[in-house]
This record gives structure tokens, C-alpha cells and sequence, in this order.
């Protein structure tokens, strides 16, 4: 009853203070966003260009072939043998980011080939700007890789490769935090419940979750939120979020239990927080694809790269983790979280 009427209270108090689940920022804002993406993508894009990381790519693509194998095998999918032998919100949306539709050929889904030369596609090379602070992960999460516990839902892999612009080389040993919600669009309430974890990242700068495909909520899209800090630090070097096409939402809605998901459905074009994480060379959607045939069932597999700058000291760090009725309202009843 207490809980109720707190909830009932800070509800309330949210709704006179008209906080949305769609952000305004002011015209420094936006000019200082603007400025980040653009320096942080042309750093990025020239890192892409070294030697170095595109021989990264040619074995970060033979590594995922590999852990494909192994999480197909896992999930009793068939197994095929391969022959050793590709306005920004609006642009971004509008490209299909399932890799060649249901193939489950590594050489087509991670964009390289059994050669000595590296692919040119840009398959897996794909950075992210800052994004604006949304609900703030909570201090605490568990150190996880599979970060279910429990939940039902559509199997994901989500497999993240952070690049440090400044070196442009794998950032290893950093922290990295996800939280997502969960098949109904909600978010656990504490730091040890589902849906939230983080890991180091390896020498190649990777981590992978298990996890699922997250439902939608009141207000916004589907979406991932990551956070990722620099090793031995807790300066955040990275706050963002990562966004999923249409084509998978459209098969989950109607897979138990986001069929219980009685939420208004945002497309991804009527979703204001990718205008802020688009640029025009920066695309903020996951490559995925489908484990098998048997979709969405067999779950799926999705990658993105995050660029990062440790030699920017400028990032702005999330306000004080001690939380207000934004946390009760955004976390425990799920009526405009961001």
C-alpha cells in the first residue's frame, strides 16, 4: 500500500513536471552533440583505414564465424559446412541491416573471405557518437555475461567491439554496461535483477551478452542501452544507445510473451532519440541476423562496433547516481521511461 502510493506520488509529480520519454535539448546542446559526432565519426572513419584494423576485421569476422558455429550447436541448430572462398535518421532506417536475409554463411553475415586480403566492407566497423543520458545504469550490476535470469523472450546474442579512436585500437579491459527492458517493455528495479550486467572487454576489445530482444514501452522504440568506462576508471567514456530495424519487431510482436505487450509502438521514425544518435556517416542500428531457419524462434545474433575517445576529457559524466522519483517511475512503473 505504502509502495503504491509512492509510486501514485511520483507519478504525479513527473506529470507536472512534464518529463517525456522524447528529450529537447537546447541549441547548445545539440551544437555540442553535433560537434562530438562529427569528430567522432572522422576519427573513426580514419582508423578504418589503417592496416591494422582491417586486419582486425578479417579476424574479428573468423572469430564470430566461430562462435556462431558454437552457439548454433548449443541451441541444437543445423550446422552447415561453409566453402573457404556486404535526412540520417531516414537513411539508416531505410537500409535493411539483416545480413543476407537468411544465409548462414560467416563469410556473408560478417562481410570478409577465406583469403589473405581483408574484406573493404565495413560490415562490423560501424561507431557510435555520444548520446544523450537516458535512465542511468545503476551502480552495482553484476558482472554477467547471459544476463536473462529468467526472462522469457527471443534469444539474442549481442556482440560489442570497442575501438579507441585516439589509438585507433581495441580498447581492452574497459567496462561495459548494458541494460535493456525486457518482453513486456519493463526495466528491473534493482541492480541484481534481469536484463542488466557488464563485463570487460577482451584484448580485441569485445564483449558479448546473452540476453533478449527487448520489447518496446510507451514513448520509444526498440533499443539497448550501453555505457562503457575506461579501464581502471570510472570515467564513462561512452553513454549510448543502439537501435534494431523494424523486421525483427514486426516477427516479435506477435511471439509469446510480446504478445502481452500492451504498449503504444513507436517506429523507428517517429523515435527523436535516433535523430540524436544518427549522423550522416554514423548508422546506430545493429547488424543481426537469424540463428535459423525456424525464425524468431532460433533467436538471433547482432554486432555493432562502439568508438570511443579516451583522450577526450570533455565527455559530460551522468549526474549523481543517488536516485529521485525519475528512478520509481522510470524503472518500477514503466510509464515514460527513457
Amino acid at each position: 500500500m505504502f509502495l503504491s502510493k509512492v509510486l501514485q506520488f511520483a507519478a504525479t509529480a513527473l506529470a507536472v513536471a512534464g518529463i517525456d520519454a522524447h528529450l529537447d535539448l537546447s541549441a547548445e546542446e545539440m551544437a555540442h552533440h553535433n560537434r562530438h559526432v562529427a569528430r567522432g565519426t572522422e576519427a573513426l572513419h580514419q582508423c578504418l583505414e589503417s592496416p591494422e584494423l582491417k586486419d582486425l576485421h578479417k579476424r574479428m569476422a573468423a572469430r564470430r564465424t566461430e562462435e556462431l558455429h558454437r552457439i548454433r550447436k548449443t541451441r541444437a541448430l543445423e550446422a552447415r559446412a561453409y566453402k573457404e572462398n556486404k535526412p540520417a535518421r531516414a537513411k539508416w532506417n531505410a537500409v535493411s541491416h539483416e545480413q543476407n536475409k537468411h544465409t548462414t554463411d560467416p563469410q556473408e553475415l560478417f562481410g570478409f573471405r577465406w583469403t589473405d586480403q581483408p574484406s573493404a566492407r565495413p560490415a562490423v566497423c560501424i561507431t557510435t557518437p555520444e548520446n544523450i543520458y537516458g535512465p542511468f545504469w545503476h551502480e552495482g550490476q553484476r558482472k554477467l555475461q547471459d544476463i536473462r535470469d529468467g526472462q522469457e523472450g527471443i534469444y539474442l546474442r549481442l556482440a560489442l567491439q570497442i575501438i579507441d579512436v585516439s589509438t585507433c585500437k581495441p580498447l581492452k579491459n574497459a567496462r561495459v554496461d548494458v541494460w535493456q527492458a525486457n518482453a513486456l517493455g519493463e526495466y528491473s528495479a534493482t541492480i541484481t535483477s534481469w536484463l542488466r550486467g557488464w563485463q570487460p572487454s577482451s584484448d580485441w576489445g569485445t564483449v558479448d551478452f546473452d540476453t533478449i530482444f527487448p520489447g518496446h514501452y510507451s514513448g520509444r522504440n526498440i533499443h539497448i542501452h550501453v555505457a562503457v568506462r575506461e579501464p581502471g576508471n570510472k570515467r564513462v567514456v561512452h553513454s549510448g544507445q543502439i537501435f534494431f530495424d523494424e523486421w525483427p519487431h514486426h516477427w516479435a510482436s506477435q511471439t509469446y510473451p510480446y504478445t502481452e505487450n500492451k504498449n503504444q509502438y513507436v517506429k523507428n521514425l517517429e523515435d527523436g532519440f535516433i535523430s540524436y544518435s544518427a549522423s550522416d556517416k554514423y548508422d546506430p542500428f545493429v547488424r543481426w541476423s537469424w540463428l535459423g531457419d525456424n525464425y524468431p524462434d532460433d533467436g538471433m545474433v547482432s554486432w555493432i562496433t562502439l568508438g570511443v575517445d579516451l583522450s577526450d576529457k570533455t565527455i559530460e559524466q551522468p549526474p549523481n547516481k543517488k536516485r529521485s522519483f525519475r528512478f520509481v517511475d522510470d524503472h518500477l512503473q514503466h510509464k515514460r521511461p527513457i
